[in-house]
Protein backbone atom coordinates (compact mmCIF):
# COMPACT_ATOMS: atom_id res chain seq x y z
CA UNK A 1 0.00 0.00 0.00
CA UNK A 2 1.67 3.15 -0.97
CA UNK A 3 1.45 6.45 1.10
CA UNK A 4 -1.97 8.06 -0.93
CA UNK A 5 -3.63 4.94 -0.68
CA UNK A 6 -3.48 5.53 2.93
CA UNK A 7 -5.57 8.50 2.85
CA UNK A 8 -7.80 7.56 -0.12
CA UNK A 9 -11.24 9.20 0.12
CA UNK A 10 -12.82 6.83 -1.44
CA UNK A 11 -16.03 6.69 1.94
CA UNK A 12 -14.57 3.97 4.06
CA UNK A 13 -15.79 3.56 7.79
CA UNK A 14 -12.67 5.63 9.33
CA UNK A 15 -13.58 8.73 7.32
CA UNK A 16 -17.36 8.11 6.42
CA UNK A 17 -18.47 11.39 8.21
CA UNK A 18 -15.62 13.48 7.30
CA UNK A 19 -16.02 15.65 3.77
CA UNK A 20 -12.83 15.64 2.70
CA UNK A 21 -11.20 18.49 0.86
CA UNK A 22 -12.09 19.61 -2.63
CA UNK A 23 -8.32 19.74 -3.41
CA UNK A 24 -8.14 16.50 -1.47
CA UNK A 25 -8.42 14.40 -4.86
CA UNK A 26 -5.95 16.38 -7.11
CA UNK A 27 -3.69 15.68 -4.22
CA UNK A 28 -3.97 12.02 -3.93
CA UNK A 29 -4.17 11.69 -8.00
CA UNK A 30 -0.66 13.75 -7.67
CA UNK A 31 0.94 11.71 -5.44
CA UNK A 32 0.10 8.32 -7.05
CA UNK A 33 1.35 9.76 -10.36
CA UNK A 34 4.94 10.91 -8.59
CA UNK A 35 5.08 7.23 -6.57
CA UNK A 36 4.67 5.75 -10.08
CA UNK A 37 7.42 7.88 -12.00
CA UNK A 38 9.02 7.54 -9.14
CA UNK A 39 9.12 3.32 -8.45
CA UNK A 40 9.36 3.35 -12.74
CA UNK A 41 13.45 5.02 -12.67
CA UNK A 42 16.26 4.55 -10.60
CA UNK A 43 17.48 7.03 -8.13
CA UNK A 44 20.48 7.99 -10.17
CA UNK A 45 18.71 8.79 -13.15
CA UNK A 46 16.15 10.69 -10.89
CA UNK A 47 19.43 12.82 -9.99
CA UNK A 48 20.15 13.67 -12.69
CA UNK A 49 17.04 14.59 -14.21
CA UNK A 50 16.32 17.21 -11.37
CA UNK A 51 20.56 18.27 -11.46
CA UNK A 52 19.55 19.26 -15.09
CA UNK A 53 15.94 21.18 -14.52
CA UNK A 54 18.00 23.09 -11.37
CA UNK A 55 20.77 23.80 -14.15
CA UNK A 56 18.18 24.58 -16.67
CA UNK A 57 15.72 27.05 -14.28
CA UNK A 58 18.11 28.27 -11.31
CA UNK A 59 15.98 31.36 -10.37
CA UNK A 60 12.82 29.17 -10.65
CA UNK A 61 14.27 26.18 -8.40
CA UNK A 62 15.13 28.59 -5.67
CA UNK A 63 11.90 29.56 -5.85
CA UNK A 64 10.07 26.49 -5.53
CA UNK A 65 12.46 25.49 -2.94
CA UNK A 66 11.84 28.72 -0.70
CA UNK A 67 8.10 27.80 -1.04
CA UNK A 68 8.43 24.26 -0.01
CA UNK A 69 10.69 25.42 2.55
CA UNK A 70 7.98 27.94 4.11
CA UNK A 71 5.42 25.21 3.31
CA UNK A 72 6.75 22.61 5.53
CA UNK A 73 7.98 25.20 8.00
CA UNK A 74 4.51 25.78 8.99
CA UNK A 75 3.46 22.02 8.71
CA UNK A 76 6.35 21.42 10.99
CA UNK A 77 5.20 24.50 13.59
CA UNK A 78 2.02 22.65 13.97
Amino acid sequence: MGVAEQFSTDGDAEHSGARPSPYMDEALTALRKLGAYVSERDIESLRRELERRIREHPGASIAIGFAAGVILGKLIQR
